[in-house]
C-alpha cells in the first residue's frame, strides 16, 4: 500500500500559457517541462481565478473563486488568519510544509503571515512589491528578516525598509538561493510525508526598473537576471535577453526537482504539479508579442480575456498518475485544495469552489466531476465559461458572448445569434457574486461560507 504521497507545487509569475515549448512556444525551449508533461498529464482548460497574482494565490489557499474572496484586488489587504486553507489542511494531515519564494497574498501583511496561516517554514518574498527584486538587500524567513549581500542605491532608505527598488551591488541573486532552499527541504525531509510550495517570482518583470511614461527609469533592469546566458548574442532587447533566460531558468529549476527526487528514490511517493498565478505579462519592457506568450488567446495579464486567466498546469508522478496524457478538462485554482486534501488522506470538511481532480490525475476520467461552469471577476471585468461558451463583460460594461472552441481569440461577439445561452450564462453572475469589503472577515470563515451558501441554495 502506497503512502500519502509528497506533494510538491510548482507556481511561476506571471508565466504565459504559450511561454513553454509543451504548449507551442517556437523560439525558447522548455526541455525538462516538456519531459514533465510528456510524462504526466498536460491540462489544455486550466484556468487561474484572476488575472493578477494576489487574489490568485489566495484562491490556491482558500479554494475560493474571485467572486467569494476576501481579496479580489492588489490592494486588498489579506486573508484572515480564521479562514480555512492550504496550509492548515497539510499541517492537520500530519505534513511538513514550507512556502519558498514569493507567498505574495495580499498587501500590507506581517512578515511572518505564511507561519501565521499554517506554514512550517517560509523563505522569501512576503509582499507583490518586495519580489519584483531579483537582488533586494533582504529576505523574509519565518518573519524576520535575513540580509542578504545586495545592496541599494546610497540613500535609498526605502529599499532598505520594504526591499522595492533596483539595487546597486548585485551579488546574490534570489532565485538561486530560494531554488538552494528548496532542494535541501526536500533533502531534509525524504523521510516525511512533505507539501512543497515553491513559488519562483520568475518571469516577472522589476517594475521598479521599467516605469511607463518615464524614459529615464527604462533600462534592462525591468528583465533582471543574473547574466544573459547563451541569450547574450541573440538581436534582442536587454529586457527580452532577460526574459529569455528567466524561461531558461524555470525550466532549469524543474529539472534539478526532478533530478533531486529522483536521486534520493522519492519518485514512487512524490506528486510534482506545476502551474502559473495569471496569464503573461507585457511589462519591464518586455512584450507579451515577442515570444508570443499568450499563446493563440486575445488579452493578457490584467485582462479576463482568455490570455489572462488560461494558464498551464502539469502534474507528474510516475507511480501514482499514468503518462503520455493531454487532457482538455475544464479545471481551475480552486480544484488544489479539494485534491491535496484528498491525496492527503484527510476527507473534506470545509467549504470551497473546487472538487478533487484526483480521478482524472489517476486515470479514472469516468469517476471525475465536472464544472457545469467557471466564474471570474476582477476589476469591473466578469467571465464566466460553460462548455464551449463564454460570457465576457468589460470594465466599461460592455458585453459579449463567445464560442471557445471556434473562436479562441475571442473576436466574434454571438450573443444575438444566442440569446438564451447568453441571458443563462450571465444569470450565473446573481449567484456567484458576493459583495465584500477588503478587510479581516469579522466572523471568520462562517459569516462568508453562509454567505456563500444561501446563495447556493
Amino acid at each position: 500500500m502506497m503512502r500519502d504521497p509528497n506533494i510538491i507545487f510548482i507556481l511561476c509569475d506571471d508565466l504565459g500559457w504559450g511561454d513553454l515549448s509543451c504548449y507551442g512556444q517556437q523560439t525558447l525551449k522548455t526541455p525538462n517541462l516538456d519531459k514533465l508533461a510528456e510524462e504526466g498529464i498536460r491540462f489544455t482548460n486550466f484556468y487561474t481565478t484572476s488575472p493578477v497574482c494576489s487574489p490568485a494565490r489566495a484562491s490556491i489557499m482558500t479554494g475560493l473563486h474571485s467572486g467569494h474572496l476576501p481579496i479580489r484586488e492588489l490592494t486588498d489587504p489579506y486573508l484572515p488568519d480564521e479562514l480555512w486553507n492550504m496550509a492548515k489542511m497539510f499541517r492537520k494531515a500530519g505534513y511538513v510544509s514550507s512556502c519558498l519564494g514569493k507567498y505574495g497574498v495580499g498587501k500590507g501583511q506581517h512578515h511572518d503571515d505564511p507561519i501565521r496561516k499554517g506554514f512550517d517554514g517560509h523563505y522569501g518574498y512576503n509582499c507583490m512589491g518586495h519580489a519584483h527584486n531579483y537582488f533586494p538587500p533582504f529576505l523574509i524567513e519565518n518573519g524576520k528578516k535575513v540580509f542578504l549581500k545586495n545592496r541599494p542605491p546610497e540613500g535609498d532608505y526605502y529599499q532598505w525598509t520594504t526591499g522595492i527598488g533596483v539595487a546597486e551591488v548585485k551579488e546574490e541573486y534570489t532565485p538561486d538561493l530560494i531554488e538552494e532552499k528548496a532542494l535541501r527541504f526536500i533533502e531534509e525531509n525524504r523521510n516525511h510525508p512533505f507539501f512543497l510550495y515553491y513559488c519562483t517570482n520568475l518571469p516577472h518583470a522589476n517594475n521598479e526598473g521599467w516605469v511607463p511614461n518615464n524614459p529615464e527609469k527604462q533600462t534592462a533592469d525591468g528583465m533582471e537576471v543574473d547574466d544573459y546566458g547563451e541569450f547574450a548574442d541573440k538581436p534582442w532587447s536587454d529586457n527580452e535577453k532577460g526574459f529569455a533566460r528567466m524561461i531558461q531558468r524555470i525550466d532549469q529549476a524543474v529539472g534539478k526537482v526532478v533530478e533531486k527526487v529522483k536521486e534520493l528514490g522519492l519518485e514512487k511517493d512524490t506528486i510534482i504539479f506545476f502551474s502559473s498565478d495569471n496569464g503573461p505579462h507585457n511589462e519591464g519592457g518586455h512584450q507579451v508579442t515577442t515570444f508570443n506568450s499568450a499563446g493563440p488567446f486575445q488579452g493578457f495579464k490584467r485582462s479576463l480575456h482568455e490570455g489572462g486567466i488560461r494558464v498551464p498546469f502539469i502534474a507528474w508522478s510516475p507511480e501514482r498518475i499514468p503518462g503520455n496524457r493531454v487532457t482538455d478538462e475544464l479545471a481551475y485554482f480552486p480544484d488544489l485544495i479539494e485534491t491535496f486534501t484528498e491525496l492527503a488522506g484527510l476527507i473534506p470538511v470545509h467549504y470551497s469552489d473546487g472538487h478533487s481532480l484526483v480521478p482524472l490525475l489517476t486515470g479514472n476520467e469516468g469517476k471525475q466531476p465536472k464544472h457545469p461552469y467557471l466564474y471570474f471577476e476582477f476589476m469591473g471585468q466578469i467571465a464566466v465559461r460553460r462548455g464551449d461558451f463564454k460570457y465576457f463583460r468589460d470594465k466599461e460594461g460592455e458585453e459579449a458572448l463567445y464560442n471557445i472552441a471556434d473562436d479562441v481569440h475571442e473576436d466574434h461577439d454571438i450573443k444575438d445569434k444566442y440569446p438564451e445561452i447568453f441571458e443563462e450564462l450571465k444569470a450565473y453572475i446573481k449567484r456567484e457574486h458576493v459583495d465584500y469589503r477588503p478587510l479581516p472577515i469579522p466572523d471568520g470563515e462562517a459569516s462568508l461560507v453562509s454567505k456563500m451558501r444561501k446563495r447556493r441554495r
